[in-house]
C-alpha cells in the first residue's frame, strides 16, 4: 500500500513539473514571436528618399554584435562598432542620405573606436555632406573628455543651454589590495617576466611602484597627447588653449560658445526643425539604415572574412558573462577557424582584436590555427587593433601579415605572469587545519594552502622563462625583430600604437576600413573589383538562440543591473598568465 502510494505521489509530481515546463515553452514561443515582430528587420519602413541619419551614441556599441535573445531589452545595440563604421561609409554614398545628426551624452565607446569612427566621418564628409552633433551635457560635471573629442568630428556641435563639456582630461586609477589581503591572512605569491609586467602589482604592493607607475604614466601621457591634438585639430585651435579649457572645466555651453568650443546653443527640437528645412529630408534612425546593410553571401565573388575577437582570452568556449569580461573561447574561435576554412572562395580574412590578453596557452593555440589556416587556404591575414590588443591579444595577432591599429590602441605588454592566492593565514584565522600527504617533490606545487617550497618555485620559474623565451622568440621571428632588441620592446612593456610603429610592433596606423582594403590589397583583388564581406561570428538562427536559453536554465541578460561593475572585472583579471594590469581609465 505504502509503495503504491509512493508510486502515485512520484507519478503526480512528475505531471506537475512536465506541466510547468511545458507552459515553460509555450511562454517562450510566445516570447519569440513578439521578439520576431519587435526585430529591428521587421516591417522595416524603406528609408526615405530624402533622409538625415540620426546615431544615438548613449547606446552602448562592442566589437562583438549581440546575438542573444534579450539584446533588445538591454542598453546596448544589437549592431558591433563594425556595423557602425559600415553604415557611415555606405551612406557616404548613399544619394538618399543628405546628412548625419547624433546624440551624444555619455559613450561606452574607447579612445581607438572613436578614432575608427571618425575615420568613417572623415570619408562622409569628403562626399560635401556633414555631420551634426547634439549634447545636453557631455559626461556627468566630469569624465566627459572622450565625448568632446568625439563631438569635434562633427561640422557642427549644438548643446541644450545650462548643459556642460565635462572635459576634465584623463585620470587612471588603480586599487592596491596588500594591506586588506594582509589583514585577513592571504598571500599572493606571483612572479613576472618582467618588472614592467604589472598586472598583479595590485596584489602584491599597496602602492604603486617605480616601473608601474612608469608604464601608466607614460600610457596616460599618450592618451591625454592624443586628446589634446585631436580636438586642437578638429577645432582648429591651439594645444595649450585647449589644454587650459580642460583645467577650467567641466565649462558651461555658454562659455563654449564664446570660445569656440561649440557652434550653436540650442534645443534639440530646434537643431532637428532647423535641419529638416534645410536639407527638406526626414530623420531616419541608424539603427534602421544598418538593418537595410546585409553581410554578402555571394558565393561568386571573392570572399573576405571580418572576424571579431573580443574579451579575455580562456580555454574552453566563448561567453559573455555581465559578472565578469567577455571571454575569448579557445575552442569557440578555432571551431569559427574550421568554418573558415570551408569557404570556397576565401581570398582574405581580416581579423578584430580588441582584447588584454588572457591565458597565454589559449592565446598560442588560437595564434597556431590562424597560421593555419594562412597556410591551408593560401591567403592574407591582415590585423585591425581595438581599444587593445596586447599581452596574449598580441600574440594572437602574430599570425597576422600585417598589423594595423588606431593611434590610441593599446598593445605590447610582452610578458607573462604566474603564481597563486596562498590561503594558509586565513585557515589559521578561522582555526581550519589542512592535512598534506604528497607522492612527488612537487605534488603540492598549487596548493593554495602554502608558499612555493624551494623546488616549486625553482620549477615554477623555469616555466615562467620557458614562456617568456617563446613570446618573445615568435614576436622577434614574425615582426622581424632581433632578439638583442627585443629586451628594449618587451619585458612586458605596454605600447601605444602610435609608438609601437617605432618599435616595429605595428606596421600602420588607421581603423577598420584601412585594414579591410588592406587585406583587398595583399590578397590581390582589384580595388574596384567586387567583393563579399562576411562577418564572423556569424548570426545565431532563432533555433539556436532559443536552444542556448533554454540550457542557461534561462538567465535573462544583466548587462543594465550589472553596468557598473568595472571593479569586479578588474579583479577577475587577476588571475590571468598573458594579461593588461588591472585599472580604470577614467576620461
Amino acid at each position: 500500500m505504502r509503495e503504491n502510494k509512493g508510486k502515485i505521489l512520484k507519478l503526480i509530481g512528475k505531471t506537475v513539473v512536465f506541466a510547468f515546463a511545458g507552459f515553460g515553452v509555450i511562454f517562450i514561443l510566445v516570447l519569440m514571436g513578439v521578439l520576431t515582430l519587435m526585430s529591428p528587420k521587421s516591417n522595416l519602413l524603406s528609408v526615405p528618399s530624402k533622409s538625415i541619419l540620426n546615431i544615438d551614441f548613449n547606446l552602448s556599441y562592442a566589437e562583438l554584435r549581440q546575438d542573444d535573445l534579450f539584446a533588445e531589452f538591454t542598453d546596448q545595440s544589437v549592431y558591433s562598432v563594425f556595423d557602425l563604421v559600415r553604415a557611415i561609409n555606405v551612406a557616404a554614398t548613399d544619394d538618399r542620405v543628405k546628412a548625419i545628426t547624433a546624440n551624444l551624452n555619455t559613450t561606452n565607446l574607447g579612445l581607438a573606436q572613436i578614432q575608427d569612427i571618425s575615420e568613417a566621418l572623415r570619408y562622409f564628409q569628403s562626399k560635401g555632406k556633414k555631420a551634426y552633433l547634439f549634447s545636453n551635457g557631455m559626461g556627468s560635471f566630469g569624465r566627459g573628455t572622450k565625448e568632446y573629442y568625439l563631438a569635434t568630428m562633427f561640422n557642427e556641435i549644438w548643446m541644450q543651454p545650462h548643459a556642460d563639456i565635462g572635459m576634465t582630461g584623463i585620470d587612471i586609477e588603480t586599487p592596491f589590495f596588500k594591506n586588506i589581503l594582509q589583514k585577513i591572512g592571504v598571500e599572493p605569491e606571483f612572479y613576472t617576466r618582467y618588472e614592467y609586467k604589472t598586472a598583479v602589482a595590485s596584489l602584491l604592493n599597496s602602492d604603486f611602484t617605480p616601473t608601474y607607475k612608469e608604464e601608466l604614466e607614460r600610457l596616460g601621457s599618450g592618451l591625454y597627447t592624443e586628446l589634446l591634438k585631436g580636438i586642437a585639430f578638429y577645432r582648429g585651435q591651439d594645444v595649450s588653449l585647449i589644454e587650459s579649457y580642460i583645467n577650467q572645466a567641466p565649462v558651461f555651453s555658454s562659455f563654449a560658445l564664446e570660445n569656440n568650443l561649440i557652434d550653436k546653443i540650442g534645443y534639440y527640437y530646434e537643431m532637428k526643425d532647423l535641419l529638416k528645412k534645410e536639407y527638406n529630408a526626414e530623420f531616419y534612425d541608424m539603427t534602421d539604415y544598418m538593418a537595410h546593410i546585409s553581410d554578402s553571401d555571394s558565393k561568386k565573388m571573392p570572399q573576405v572574412a571580418f572576424l571579431v575577437l573580443e574579451g579575455v582570452i580562456e580555454s574552453g568556449d566563448s561567453s559573455n558573462n555581465p559578472l565578469k569580461d567577455t571571454i575569448i573561447g579557445s575552442q569557440t574561435v578555432l571551431k569559427q577557424i574550421e568554418e573558415l576554412k570551408k569557404q570556397d572562395n576565401l581570398k582574405a580574412l581580416v581579423l578584430r582584436i580588441n582584447s588584454p590578453g588572457g591565458s597565454y596557452t589559449a592565446s598560442d593555440e588560437i595564434r597556431a590555427a590562424l597560421v593555419g589556416l594562412k597556410t591551408q587556404k593560401n591567403i592574407p591575414i591582415v590585423i585591425s587593433m581595438g581599444n587593445y590588443a596586447a599581452s596574449g591579444g598580441y600574440f594572437i595577432s602574430l599570425a597576422g601579415d600585417y598589423i594595423i591599429a588606431d593611434p590610441a590602441s593599446i598593445t605590447g605588454s610582452i610578458g607573462v605572469l604566474g603564481g597563486k592566492m596562498v590561503f594558509k593565514g586565513l585557515m589559521e584565522k578561522l582555526d581550519i587545519h589542512w592535512g598534506d600527504i604528497k607522492f612527488g617533490e612537487n605534488a603540492g606545487i598549487l596548493s593554495s594552502n602554502h608558499k612555493f617550497s624551494q623546488s616549486e618555485r625553482e620549477v615554477f620559474e623555469k616555466s615562467l622563462d620557458e614562456v617568456y623565451e617563446d613570446f618573445t622568440s615568435k614576436v622577434s621571428e614574425a615582426r622581424k625583430i632581433p632578439m638583442e632588441e627585443m629586451d628594449k620592446v618587451a619585458r612586458g612593456r605596454v605600447w601605444l600604437a602610435r609608438s609601437a610603429i617605432d618599435v616595429k610592433l605595428v606596421d600602420e596606423l588607421g581603423g577598420l576600413q584601412k585594414a579591410i582594403l588592406k587585406a583587398k590589397e595583399l590578397s590581390g583583388i582589384e580595388p574596384n573589383e567586387p567583393f563579399a564581406l562576411q562577418y564572423y561570428p556569424k548570426r545565431e538562427t532563432l533555433q539556436e538562440k532559443l536552444t542556448k536559453f533554454i540550457e542557461s536554465g534561462g538567465n535573462l541578460p544583466m548587462m543594465k543591473v550589472l553596468g557598473g561593475l568595472e571593479e569586479i572585472k578588474v579583479l577577475y583579471r587577476l588571475k590571468y598568465d598573458a594579461v593588461l594590469p588591472p585599472m580604470v581609465v577614467k576620461m
